[in-house]
């Protein structure tokens, strides 16, 4: 009986030992549990950070190519405005000669119209009574 016993008390132990292992499996168990949603939130938490940084990024590349069709559209205007410059540039050249032109035909123009009442004034006016003289015979056939 004493075997018996010495059994069942080593059962008993054992039992004893694999309860305390299996609260211990179990406080494992829950310990693993918690750290396993936590993992999962913490995975939700950084699967929802990429997709607000994906949508962030698709806005990004979006405003990026506006922004390379703007500078590509500013640089087609910077050049049209260069030609443009230049443009007038030969026509500022153009200008002064313009201007000399301008200055002299007035002044040629000033002089002829000075000539011009000069000799309506003379003939309005005649200063020589004797710029002709009547021919002394009546007959022009003789002349």
């Amino acid at each position: 009986m004493k075997k018996l016993e010495s059994t069942i008390q080593e059962a008993e132990q054992e039992r004893q030992a694999q309860l305390k292992e299996l609260e211990g499996v179990i406080g494992e168990r829950d310990i693993l549990g918690a750290q396993l949603i936590r993992r999962n939130e913490e995975l939700a938490l950084l699967y929802e950070k990429i997709k607000i940084q994906q949508s962030t990024l698709q806005k990004g590349e979006i405003q990026y190519d506006e922004r390379l069709k703007e500078v590509s559209k500013l640089r087609g205007q910077i050049r049209d405005c260069k030609a443009e410059v230049a443009q007038a540039k030969l026509q500022v050249t153009n200008v002064e000669t313009l201007k000399q032109e301008i200055h002299h035909l007035n002044k040629t123009l000033l002089r002829e119209e000075t000539k011009a009442g000069a000799l309506r004034e003379e003939l309005e006016n005649p200063m020589n009574v004797h710029r002709w003289r009547e021919l002394e015979s009546s007959d022009p056939a003789t002349y």
